[in-house]
């Protein structure tokens, strides 16, 4: 998965895909390229969802007065 279909992907659908990865991993059973191969997959994954937390919450703050989040709550 390169970085350009990465780009294309809602959160949620990053989200289920790192999830899957995960569990994946987790059961174990496979060979050492694939682990690798599946690894990496999950890192991109997860730099995508945060990269889209990240953004989601500077859009947040940019609607806020004073540029912070309503009433003193976290993303």
């Amino acid at each position: 998965m390169n970085q350009d279909d990465l780009q294309k992907l809602s959160f949620e659908q990053a989200y289920t895909l790192l999830q899957e990865t995960v569990q994946q991993l987790e059961a174990g059973n496979l060979p050492l390229e694939e682990s690798i191969m599946l690894y990496q997959k999950g890192m991109a994954l997860a730099r995508q969802c945060s990269w889209q937390l990240d953004h989601a919450e500077l859009s947040i703050k940019k609607l806020t007065p004073l540029g912070d989040l309503a009433d003193g709550e976290t993303l």
